[in-house]
């Protein structure tokens, strides 16, 4: 019985990347954001908490629209140690692509802070030698 055992176990299927963005997703949609950091890389763990710190201030109207969305996976791609899946989401209309990478040999949802935030720029991301310096004013004309 034992072997028996051995070989059950040792044949458990990993979750495929599809398999890892649904339950990160239902687990969002559920506010259950320690269950979504199960499916998530240890970098994503803050961002993760930043967005549950959002998600507290919505109202319930907006929770109970989350909720009831319908997602479904558009499309997948794999390559190697990496993986996206775009899923469509109904509550907002739109196709969200999240980020995979294998660590320890599982499937986990990348996130970064620009992928909850879009208008979000990184400190130390501004190219400062871009940046146009305003006209000094002309100090003749004081006075």
């Amino acid at each position: 019985m034992c072997v028996l055992g051995v070989l059950f176990t040792s044949c458990k299927k990993r979750p495929e990347p599809q398999e890892v963005a649904m339950e990160f997703m239902h687990a969002f949609q559920e506010s259950n954001f320690e269950r979504a950091k199960e499916f998530a890389t240890k970098e994503s763990q803050q961002v993760i908490l930043l967005y549950s710190i959002f998600d507290g201030k919505r109202n319930e109207n907006e929770r109970e629209k989350i909720k009831n969305a319908q997602l479904k996976i558009v499309d997948h791609k794999e390559d190697g140690d990496k993986a996206t899946v775009t899923i469509l989401n109904s509550s907002a209309n739109q196709q969200e692509t999240l980020q995979l990478v294998k660590e320890n040999g599982q499937w986990k949802i990348s996130l970064t802070l620009e992928s909850i935030l879009p208008t979000y720029v990184a400190p130390g991301s501004m190219d400062m030698n871009s940046m146009t310096t305003p006209p000094a004013a002309d100090s003749s004309k004081a006075n």
